[in-house]
């Protein structure tokens, strides 16, 4: 069954089952303050390559190391839990400033984990803003963040040699122009047509009316058109604080994306089209429309709270039994610190010892615990070594006769049959006798002999 996850594709009006899931995406715990929820962008696929109608994450980036970037203060040290997908992209607070074990971190900070994420996992990452991110751009970067389609949105692309024309090399005015007039004449609303061949076009001639997959890709392509280097980023963005666990959480739809532009000496620079939408201006959000809402029900709040809460607990239980607490396992047999090695050896040898004891006390069956029984099964195996072995299907009392007939002229096999009745009565029948009489039966299993 398919989970939901961030892809490595947009196209305008492809995310909206997507924006309208209330499931959980992740959890994040801060150790120290939190960043305000206006900062809080999650950084997921960086898409470079437009067709004309979607964004695609390339896979060049995956061969370069990310590039640095002088960070800003404060950094944020943070825990994320993040649900399962069925793909590799990992989550961080915009940008991360290492890459966990067991994750890569590409050229363009995306952060894609070794295997896929099918499991409840948890990262713990330290992320920062940029004061400058990549002030010198390499040519193939410039290249593929200035490429366009050819036969697409001439509209857009002549405006855009028109700003351009006005600005001179100044290409913050052409960035601050933009956005002026997406806060001035535009609106946000999940309530939009499909788009045709020149979907940037139609946006932001015709419509004017989208949310943040049609306000970052008009912006990015617009952007191109006036010779700015630009990507989409794709990720989500705020988060709500649950106040029982002191933890975000970040829903599906919470997804987001935003654009990145590239200005000379700052680097790449996050500019988020949509947040310019006046909010008097907005028709309609995300909790009006989607059905997993609360809506009428926003006095339950605190149920939900609750729910997601004891959620979290059951995986901390599960996923947190990490070596740490293992550690502190230890701490009351006066076992302070072990080192990796001799911690596995530890819990393997507690691990064979738990597992030998449950196979004795399997092995010590009802057979064995009854004295009646190994009596029994002793009398059987001397007859064995002499051929006469009772056949698994064979009732005792018919091999008992079985025997009797064989050996005709042993008295002792003579009494085989009254010997087993004897044992049949007391294993199967409903009797009242004195436990004597129990002793002299199982005395007189071990001293028969063929």
């Amino acid at each position: 069954m398919a989970r939901p996850g961030l892809s490595d594709r947009m196209a305008p009006g492809e995310w909206i089952d997507f924006m309208a899931d209330d499931r959980a995406a992740m959890r994040v715990k801060f150790f120290g303050p939190a960043p305000p929820t206006s900062r809080m962008y999650w950084r997921g696929p960086v898409l470079w390559d437009f067709d004309g109608r979607a964004w695609t994450r390339p896979s060049w980036p995956a061969a370069f190391p990310a590039v640095q970037a002088t960070r800003r203060e404060p950094a944020w040290d943070y825990e994320i839990e993040l649900e399962p997908t069925d793909r590799r992209q990992l989550i961080a607070l915009d940008l991360p400033l290492s890459s966990p074990v067991g994750t890569t971190l590409e050229y363009d900070h995306s952060l894609q984990s070794q295997r896929t994420l099918n499991t409840l996992t948890r990262w713990r990452l330290r992320s920062a803003e940029p004061r400058a991110y990549q002030p010198q751009l390499s040519a193939h970067a410039r290249a593929a963040a200035l490429r366009l389609p050819v036969g697409y949105n001439p509209r857009t692309l002549a405006l855009a040699r028109q700003w351009r024309q006005a600005a001179g090399d100044d290409d913050a005015a052409i960035v601050r122009r933009t956005l002026a007039w997406i806060q001035r004449d535009f609106a946000y609303t999940l309530d939009t047509p499909l788009l045709g061949h020149d979907s940037v076009d139609e946006f932001l001639f015709d419509h004017k009316r989208g949310f943040c997959e049609h306000f970052s890709s008009a912006f990015v392509v617009l952007m191109r058109g006036a010779g700015i280097p630009a990507r989409v980023v794709t990720g989500y963005a705020g988060g709500y604080r649950n106040p029982y666990g002191d933890y975000w959480l970040v829903r599906n739809s919470d997804a987001h994306a935003w654009a990145e532009v590239w200005l000379a000496g700052r680097g790449w620079v996050r500019v988020d089209p949509t947040a310019a939408v006046a909010p008097e201006r907005i028709y309609d959000t995300l909790a009006d429309r989607a059905p997993g809402m609360l809506g009428d029900f926003a006095g339950l709040t605190p149920v939900f709270d609750l729910g997601d809460w004891l959620r979290r607990g059951w995986n901390d239980f599960v996923l947190g039994f990490n070596a740490a607490r293992q550690q502190r396992l230890l701490q009351p047999l006066g076992i302070e610190r072990l080192d990796d090695g001799a911690l596995i050896a530890l819990f393997a040898a507690v691990a064979g010892l738990a597992l030998g004891w449950m196979l004795w006390l399997t092995a010590r069956s009802e057979r064995e615990r009854d004295p009646l029984l190994r009596a029994w099964h002793a009398l059987g195996a001397r007859y064995a070594r002499l051929g006469l072995a009772r056949e698994p299907h064979e009732p005792a009392g018919a091999w008992a006769l079985r025997v009797a007939r064989t050996l005709p002229q042993r008295p002792q096999s003579a009494a085989l049959p009254a010997l087993s009745a004897r044992f049949a009565d007391w294993r199967y029948a409903r009797h009242d006798a004195h436990r004597q009489g129990l002793r002299d039966l199982v005395r007189d299993l071990r001293r028969h002999r063929p």
